[in-house]
């Protein structure tokens, strides 16, 4: 089955028509399926042969930043999208809202919420309309070859939810007996 490719294709932006939705800037990391720098027509931004590839670069760049301290949405795209380049404000709170969790909240890094990030990232960089065109597919092959297993889904919501109960059953049982004692 063959892989996405929108590489040189003039009625993309420059993130899709790069097979780089994240627009990662040119540098010496040997990422796989970079197209060499000499070949590169760009001359700025990242190209790979493949969609595919240009999406595992892009969650290979998340995941190391986030293990490296950057772990919030805000630290994140104040490095991945500096105020110079875009409304960095703007770009942090649709990141946020789009994953659900506070900017200042600690990033737990899931496959579901790498992919939601990679997602909001592609939306932000190549618009909506043209997002869209990045399908499941295309992510769970940027999965498949990405070379690190991820937990499948974050259990952080569900926790919260099971605490929040737990901690509601305890005060009703206090306030029964409580009341019952009366």
């Amino acid at each position: 089955m063959p892989y996405t490719s929108f590489l040189n294709k003039d009625a993309y932006p420059r993130g899709l028509r790069n097979n780089n939705p994240a627009n990662l800037v040119i540098t010496s990391i040997a990422w796989q399926g970079k197209i060499p720098v000499s070949q590169n027509t760009d001359g700025k931004f990242e190209q790979f042969t493949e969609l595919r590839y240009g999406l595992r670069a892009m969650m290979r760049n998340i995941i190391s930043k986030v293990n490296s301290g950057t772990n919030t949405v805000s630290k994140l795209i104040s490095v991945l999208s500096p105020a110079f380049e875009n409304n960095t404000a703007a770009y942090i709170t649709m990141v946020a809202n789009a994953i659900g969790i506070s900017p200042n909240i600690q990033i737990d890094l899931s496959q579901e919420t790498l992919i939601s990030l990679c997602k909001i990232i592609a939306v932000a960089e190549n618009g909506q309309l043209y997002a869209d065109l990045i399908t499941d597919k295309d992510y769970n092959d940027a999965i498949a070859i990405l070379g690190i297993t991820l937990k499948k889904k974050s259990n952080s919501k569900g926790l919260i939810i099971l605490l929040a109960i737990v901690l509601a059953v305890i005060i009703a049982y206090k306030l029964y007996n409580k009341h019952k004692s009366r």
